[in-house]
């Protein structure tokens, strides 16, 4: 895993390794030379390369007085140019304004022209505390950076790109690169700021990172997750998934999810629905049992007239296209209730909690939600708005609150938990933005916790495992047209590739 700090920790982090021994302006000279070694990577070249380092008046712009300095005693021709007068740089950044003078080079102010003929701009305007909309000077320097033919690092989050939520609110630098000092920031890895952020990089200086409240999936972690079956496998042992999903007229999420199961390793997978679902099924998924429940719509008798699946099942998979009249939502609070084994629920079942999710709370038992953001609004009685500008918060509260793991589906889906660090997921792309792919997402989730995972880690195992799939059938389709059952059947070739990529590495 790798630690994601937002601004509040990573201020606690450097003020502890201030009180430990390092001085700031030590901490300053180490990340500008961190940060000129990574605009040296950027432009490829030493000598003949030309830059500019663009300063904000922040920790940021003293990094870049570093930077500057070094790239100049290594044969850079590199301007600085600044968005205040020097004298209105303070501490540390004042300290080394001067070191980078004396070493020969010459401030300027910014304009627009002094881009003119640079291979590599350095984005060191705004620091990971910047919030709202850049303005005046400042979102000037922006524009004329992002209009330059130059490539483009930007340290430690690009300039514009609020560090806690990653929003973006006006100008805001697009970067090559990005190099996070001491650790990747909240900001370049949620929506909209990861879009600005490009590769990333992580440039270690000396401050301990420690208790990070949120982490970065990355493929090692998975692949030590994910079951491996041994030669004496059958199919109960490989995990007993029973999906209670659909309704009269609505079939496709029920079979998504059943799909979703299988393709993900389920041995055993039941779907229980209505006989219009049920003819589907038979059509569409033959491996998968199916028991027809004799109302067009399920309601809670369905526990008792199917008890002996419930017994079988080592999770349950409650939801896609269920409805959401009384009926269903009696069988959810039934189901949250009477059910032993985990449960994982998305939308209909959200859907009937919306207004009173009590029972939820009161469940006690391992649960995992996947609502997009307008099911979570609902939950939690937020508008979506609210949950798009703090998912990070979001999900955590979401966690505590309601005592489940919770998978706050988007781009940087969040996999959140009732306490400890929240999980962010950096596979997936817009190929998985169509209907269907959260109703596969809850099968692959069921999937792995039926093959034994606890419910966090079959949840953001199921998210990674899921966006590699969806890549997979973009790279399948030619990038255009995917729909979800091909993320569905795309799972199998995704893990095998997760685990041959790991291996050749």
């Amino acid at each position: 895993m790798r630690p994601l700090l937002d601004p509040e920790e990573m201020a606690a982090a450097d003020k502890a390794t201030i009180a430990a021994g390092t001085p700031g302006r030590v901490l300053m000279e180490r990340a500008g030379r961190a940060v000129a070694r990574a605009a040296l990577d950027v432009a490829g070249r030493h000598y003949g390369t030309r830059m500019a380092v663009v300063c904000g008046k922040g920790y940021n712009g003293g990094d870049g007085f570093v930077a500057a300095r070094i790239l100049q005693g290594q044969g850079v021709a590199v301007r600085c140019l600044l968005l205040a007068e020097p004298s209105e740089y303070g501490g540390d950044a004042a300290l080394h304004l001067e070191a980078m003078i004396r070493s020969g080079v010459t401030p300027d102010p910014f304009r627009p022209r002094s881009l003119t003929g640079c291979d590599v701009v350095i984005d060191a305007i705004f620091g990971t505390g910047f919030k709202g909309a850049a303005e005046g000077p400042a979102a000037a320097a922006i524009e004329a950076i992002n209009s330059h033919e130059a490539r483009v690092l930007a340290v430690d989050i690009p300039s514009g790109v609020e560090g806690r939520s990653g929003a973006v609110n006006g100008a805001a630098v697009r970067a090559d690169a990005t190099l996070a000092i001491a650790a990747q920031k909240f900001g370049t890895v949620l929506s909209p700021g990861s879009t600005h952020a490009g590769e990333i990089r992580v440039a270690d200086i000396g401050i301990e990172v420690e208790d990070a409240s949120l982490y970065l999936a990355e493929a090692g972690d998975i692949k030590a997750l994910l079951p491996v079956r041994d030669a004496e496998a059958h199919k109960r042992s490989s995990g007993s998934v029973v999906v209670l999903a659909g309704s009269d007229g609505m079939s496709g999420a029920a079979l998504l999810t059943t799909r979703g199961a299988q393709r993900m390793g389920a041995g055993y997978v039941t779907l229980i629905s209505t006989p219009y679902v049920d003819h589907a099924k038979k059509s569409m998924i033959p491996e998968a049992v199916s028991r027809s429940a004799a109302d067009p719509e399920l309601g809670p008798e369905v526990l008792d007239e199917f008890a002996s699946d419930f017994e079988r099942a080592d999770v349950v998979a409650l939801g896609p296209g269920l409805g959401t009249g009384p009926r269903q939502r009696a069988l959810v609070e039934a189901a949250l209730v009477r059910l032993d084994m985990p449960l994982v629920l998305d939308a209909d079942a959200l859907n009937v909690l919306g207004e009173y999710p009590r029972p939820l709370v009161e469940r006690g038992r391992p649960t995992v939600i996947s609502p997009h953001p307008g099911e979570m609004a609902s939950l939690l009685g937020l508008a979506a708005t609210k949950v798009q500008a703090d998912r990070v918060g979001v999900a955590r509260r979401a966690g505590e609150e309601l005592g489940c793991v919770v998978v706050l589906k988007g781009a940087g889906t969040i996999a959140a938990r009732p306490s400890g660090p929240a999980i962010v997921n950096p596979t997936g792309g817009p190929e998985l933005a169509t209907a269907g792919t959260g109703d596969v997402l809850t099968g692959v989730i069921a999937a792995l916790a039926g093959e034994g995972l606890d419910a966090f880690d079959a949840a953001f195992a199921a998210v990674f495992v899921h966006g590699l799939a969806g890549r997979e059938a973009g790279r399948v389709a030619g990038g255009h047209g995917v729909v979800a059952w091909d993320v569905a059947e795309a799972l199998p070739a995704a893990v095998a590739g997760l685990f041959a990529r790991l291996e050749t590495s």
